[in-house]
């Protein structure tokens, strides 16, 4: 099952796993992704993503975006414009990459503490990979077709 960015999984998985496709800018499933992505695999668990540019506006001269600092109470510091994090439950997955974006720059050692495989993309594209999530290029890739992307998919567990 699929809700906006929060995947879980459960039965019996297809040969290979389930096949999902991690993007940082908002998409249709079925169009080629644009901005950095990757083609994963799961065979049990949850992913989850949580970003800061779907769920934004501008006030005065500010960006503010849907995730507050619960300490400040503001938006969370632009460290992070997207968090995937796979775990053993999706709860787990979309609690890790919400609280992945309050932290900011101290997520990358918290989630390789918990051995969450994670995929963490900054402002300003820089893409960070934790505990095993499989590493990407930092350029922009051109669309691929579905038969290169589909053999460069990595398997990763569920933590």
């Amino acid at each position: 099952m699929s809700l906006g960015g929060d995947i879980a999984v459960a039965g019996q998985p297809p040969t290979g796993g389930w096949r999902i496709r991690v993007q940082d800018v908002t998409g249709h499933p079925d169009a080629p992704a644009t901005g950095p992505s990757a083609a994963i695999t799961i065979s049990e668990g949850g992913l989850a993503t949580s970003g800061t540019g779907a769920r934004r506006w501008r006030r005065g001269g500010d960006m503010l975006h849907h995730i507050l600092d619960p300490r400040s109470g503001l938006p969370a510091a632009p460290v992070w414009r997207t968090v995937s994090v796979a775990a053993a439950t999706c709860l787990d997955a979309n609690i890790a990459a919400t609280t992945s974006i309050i932290r900011g720059w101290p997520a990358l050692g918290w989630l390789a503490r918990l051995d969450l495989h994670a995929r963490l993309v900054e402002h300003t594209g820089t893409i960070h990979t934790v505990a095993g999530w499989p590493r990407e290029p930092q350029e922009p890739q051109e669309a691929m077709s579905d038969e290169t992307e589909r053999d460069e998919t990595k398997e990763i567990a569920a933590a």
